[in-house]
Parts: structure tokens; C-alpha cells; sequence
């Protein structure tokens, strides 16, 4: 039984945060600078590069890589972007991370804008959703089609200086229908991260402290029984503080427009002579959506894949999952 629910925790905690949003300047909330370079993205998907030289009547007039000037209709401007060595690469536009906030599982420092949102899926099996109430603050939550398990989860999220992020928050995942082993929570746990880099390029390590005793073997808890002998239960045990701590470690680097390598690796059961270890690398694919109905004018599709390695299984288990920005 064990097994099977680490499992279920396992597939239901991926589908937390694996997908995010687009980080991006608003073109109607921007105040375009005179002779910086921008990239303008059209609400069709169209890209044009240039220099902003002023805006009048409704117009933005540019210099564009020709050298010619030329003017767009502000109201088709989905989003503009200043180029930096993050977003030009050559001549090729590459938007940003459509995944900032999470890798496979493991969360980063960086956080949703509020208003965003977005759903997700691993195979199909369980759904997940994440909403940003404001730009540091969000909330999520989700469960399989089995009802089981149950995840919620907050975090809260803040820069410390240019490339140096933080993030803390707070991860439960149980059953809201019947009882596991006398108990409704498996995992309880806040947890703290710290991440260092862009948000193309970064590693992050993190900490959690289990709260929950759920997930004990049956064999590490001592039974209780009536005064006629009958088995009634079990008592919870004193349990060492470095077998409730969770360890994580996490990077991802961009490799080209559409895609990126990520890896991530979590170590847990400290105290024991065998410490469990569970993780593994895989790889992300972007797709853009340009549509009008969007609030920024472009909306985000993410797939991921990834070799995982877990506790108490044998050889690597593939995990796919898809993800639907709204």
C-alpha cells in the first residue's frame, strides 16, 4: 500500500507547478524608451525588430534591422520586449521561459504574475491548477480522476538581488474522501528554495520539513491493542528530524528557442543508513499561441518528459505531461 500511494503522491506532487507562465512586458503597461531596441510581437504571431523613435496618433514608428522607419498600429502590439542577450540570439527572437516558476516538480524562486494561470495534466491522469493572486503570492490545487490523492499547495516569492531569488510556501497532499491509515495527510510540509541565475539559465536549492506520519512503514510504528488483545491501531513514533527533512536540488538550461534541458534530484529518509534518492533529468518543449482572447495577447502549450528514478521501483519510469496557459 505504501507503494502504490507514494506513487500516487509522486504523479499528483509532478502535476503541481511542472508548467507556467509567460514572463513578458505588456506593451499597454510599458513606456516605450526613444533609441532602445524592442521586439514586437504581433497579435498573429508576427515579429518585427526595431528601434522605437516616438508614437503619435496611435502609431509607433521604428527603425527597423533595414534601417528604414516604419509604423505599427499600437492596438496590434501584443507584447514588446527589449532586446538583451537573453532574447536575440543571431537574428532569431526567443521568447521567454514559458516555464519559469517550477522544473519537474521541484519550485524555483521565481513566481507567477497575478492574473495568471494555467492547467495541467500528467497522462492524462491528474489535473493540477495554479493561479497567481498577486505577483508574489499564489495558490493551487488539483487531484487524479481517481479522487486520490488530493494536493494544495501556496507559495510566496521575492527577489533578493539581480540573479538571486527566493521562494517559501506550503505543500499538502492527502485524501478529502476516506482515511489512509487512519489519517487524512500524507505529506505536510512547508518549504523554503533559493534560486541563483536567469530564468533561462539557473539552479536551485531547497528544503522541506515534513510534518506528517503517514508514510511510515507499518513496521516503524508501534500497534495498539484493547484489553482483549484485539489490534485497534497504531501509535505514532518519535521520528527523527532528519527523516522528516527533504533536500532538493534543481537547474535548467536553454538550449534553443523551443526547448530546454532541466534535471532535478530530491533526498529524503537522512537519518537512515540508506538514504532514498529520487529524480532525474528530461526535457521541456515551448509552444507559442498567439490569439486575441489572451490577456497579453499570446498564450503558452508545454510538454515535458522526463527519466525519473524512485524509491522502491525498479529502472526509470518515463512521466509525460502537458500543460494550457489561461
Amino acid at each position: 500500500m505504501k507503494k502504490v500511494f507514494l506513487l500516487l503522491i509522486l504523479f499528483s506532487s509532478i502535476g503541481i507547478d511542472l508548467f507556467s507562465q509567460i514572463n513578458s512586458d505588456y506593451v499597454l503597461k510599458q513606456e516605450l524608451e526613444v533609441d532602445k531596441k524592442y521586439i514586437y510581437e504581433f497579435r498573429d504571431g508576427t515579429i518585427i525588430i526595431g528601434t522605437f523613435n516616438k508614437e503619435d496618433k496611435g502609431n509607433v514608428y521604428i527603425m527597423d534591422v533595414n534601417n528604414e522607419e516604419i509604423y505599427i498600429p499600437r492596438v496590434m502590439i501584443a507584447q514588446a520586449h527589449e532586446v538583451n542577450s537573453d532574447n536575440l540570439v543571431g537574428d532569431e527572437y526567443w521568447f521567454p521561459n514559458l516555464h519559469d516558476s517550477r522544473y519537474f516538480f521541484a519550485p524555483t524562486g521565481f513566481g507567477l504574475k497575478e492574473g495568471e494561470g494555467y492547467m495541467n495534466n500528467i497522462y492524462w491522469l491528474v489535473w493540477q491548477f495554479q493561479y497567481g493572486v498577486t505577483d508574489e503570492f499564489s495558490l493551487g490545487g488539483g487531484t487524479s480522476i481517481f479522487g486520490l490523492p488530493t494536493t494544495l499547495n501556496a507559495k510566496y516569492s521575492f527577489n533578493l538581488s539581480k540573479n538571486l531569488n527566493m521562494a517559501a510556501g506550503y505543500f499538502w497532499v492527502g485524501s478529502l474522501f476516506w482515511d489512509i491509515d487512519d489519517d487524512r495527510t500524507a505529506i505536510s510540509m512547508p518549504f523554503a528554495v533559493i534560486t541563483r541565475g536567469s530564468k533561462e539559465n539557473n539552479v536551485t536549492l531547497g528544503l522541506g520539513y515534513n510534518l506528517s506520519n503517514t508514510l511510515l512503514d507499518d513496521g516503524d510504528r508501534d500497534q495498539i491493542y484493547d484489553d482483549n488483545g484485539y489490534f485497534i491501531g497504531y501509535e505514532d513514533p518519535k521520528i527523527s528530524p532528519l527523516d522528516r527533512l527533504t533536500l532538493n536540488v534543481g537547474a535548467t538550461f536553454r538550449a534553443s528557442r523551443r526547448f530546454s534541458f532541466i534535471a532535478e534530484g530530491w533526498l529524503f529518509n537522512m537519518d537512515s543508513q540508506n538514504p532514498t534518492f529520487m529524480g532525474g533529468p528530461g526535457i521541456r518543449y515551448f509552444r507559442k499561441i498567439n490569439r486575441v482572447t489572451a490577456k497579453n495577447g499570446a498564450g503558452a502549450k508545454t510538454f515535458d518528459f522526463q527519466l525519473l528514478m524512485a524509491p522502491d521501483m525498479d529502472g526509470i519510469i518515463p512521466l509525460f505531461g502537458a500543460s494550457q496557459k489561461f
